[in-house]
């Protein structure tokens, strides 16, 4: 990473996630590498509230994916917590995932033959959680969405708002640093969908008050998350928010602009990368190409 600060990395509650000339690429039917996203450098800061915003095969998803840290960059460097995501193993990406990050997804991703109140004791699966503590925290959870009443509830007999309630207690339990949410309202009306950014408005507060005790009862092991701190996150958790919808990301105080792949602040037109740091497409998925790299490049790896 440079020494320059990074856009976003200005906060009073200090940087959770950061990409360095961060770009993805995958190859195309003809064979080609195709570049999706093009050099992009930010920070997200702890307790930040953002909103991804551009139309249909933007790249909006992608970014997620690399910020959830589901996908790795194609070059560029990853950090979550200061550590260089790339440079973990597997198990410690996924305990990363399982057990400090929170995902809200537009079709929900319930399942079918369960309660309500089994559907958010998963968000806990990967924990050394006791099943009694994993289903109290998960009664919490949907109490604060306002499902206490449903706990026992399948999904078919809830309606779309309440799915997506449902999903976001189950982001909610596992009490995350950061909180993605992929086009969350796309399924729902309009007042449906207002609500719902309500909602994870106030479990990104709500994450933030766990104390550090339950934090590490969470099952970390020297296998676990690189950087991991038991420490409580006073500004709430971070969220971010994928939408093409303009009065969605307006509620937000900080909008990313993504078109074409190439990144934007609001109200800037400068992209989020210099044109140094852009370079050639051509170049830069030539070398992608060689190797057909899944992995972060340009991290300083000991």
């Amino acid at each position: 990473m440079t020494g320059e600060a990074l856009p976003g990395e200005e906060l009073p509650g200090g940087t959770l996630l950061t990409l360095d000339k961060v770009t993805k690429a995958f190859r195309g039917k003809d064979g080609t590498m195709q570049e999706i996203l093009h050099p992009t450098t930010l920070a997200i800061g702890r307790g930040e509230r953002v909103a991804i915003v551009g139309p249909s095969g933007s790249g909006k998803s992608t970014l997620l994916s690399l910020l959830g840290t589901l996908d790795m960059p194609t070059s560029g460097c990853l950090r979550y917590d200061g550590d260089d995501v790339a440079a973990m193993s597997g198990r410690q990406r996924s305990a990363l995932r399982s057990e400090r990050i929170g995902f809200v997804f537009q079709r929900f991703h319930l399942i079918d033959t369960v309660s309500a109140l089994e559907n958010v004791m998963t968000g806990l699966q990967y924990t050394a959680l006791p099943r009694a503590e994993r289903r109290s925290r998960a009664v919490d959870a949907l109490t604060k969405v306002g499902l206490e009443h449903r706990l026992h509830h399948r999904p078919s007999q809830l309606s779309g708002g309440e799915q997506q309630r449902v999903a976001i207690a189950r982001a909610l339990v596992k009490q995350p640093d950061i909180m993605f949410a992929d086009e969350p309202t796309g399924a729902l009306d309009t007042e449906t969908g207002h609500t719902i950014i309500d909602l994870l408005f106030d479990a990104a507060d709500a994450a933030g008050m766990a104390d550090a005790v339950s934090s590490a009862a969470c099952g970390n092991t020297d296998d676990g998350v690189v950087g991991a701190t038991g420490a409580a996150k006073a500004t709430g958790a971070s969220l971010v928010v994928v939408t093409h919808d303009m009065n969605i990301a307006a509620r937000f105080p900080r909008q990313l602009h993504i078109r074409d792949g190439v990144v934007t602040e609001r109200g800037s037109t400068a992209e989020l990368g210099s044109a140094a740091q852009r370079g050639s497409a051509t170049e830069r998925i030539s070398e992608a190409d060689r190797g057909d790299r899944q992995q972060s490049e340009g991290c300083n790896h000991e």
